[in-house]
């Protein structure tokens, strides 16, 4: 298992091995009624871990299953299946973007075209 793992994806991998050793450790503070706000950061750097996980598997699709799908006529389907993927992860899309098929730049909400530091 593992061999034909891509770098970002060996990555993505050992981020997510860390991420179970942390997440057995908030069960152990959680379980020895450990602070909560203590807790709450741990799960804190827990989310935030698992999104860099994200992110670094969106990285690799993009480099490789996606290329290949629009490479081989497909890009139309690669496009709505990554859409999918990614519209319900605030980290990728930001905590207001709402995936509508608009056209970048445009905000999904009111038709007012989104401008720099703004979320449509």
């Amino acid at each position: 298992m593992g061999e034909d793992l891509t770098d970002k994806k060996r990555a993505a991998l050992n981020r997510l091995k860390t991420v179970r050793g942390h997440l057995d450790g908030i069960i152990r503070m959680v379980e020895s009624d450990a602070y909560c706000v203590d807790v709450m950061k741990q799960i804190s750097a827990v989310q935030s871990s698992l999104e860099r996980a994200n992110r670094v598997m969106l990285h690799n699709h993009l480099e490789t299953c996606f290329s290949a799908a629009v490479i081989d006529g497909r890009g139309q389907a690669a496009i709505e299946e990554l859409i999918d993927a990614v519209k319900f992860t605030p980290a990728l899309t930001g905590p207001h973007a709402q995936l509508t098929g608009a056209a970048v730049g445009e905000a999904a909400t009111d038709g007012e075209p989104a401008t720099a530091g703004s979320r449509g």
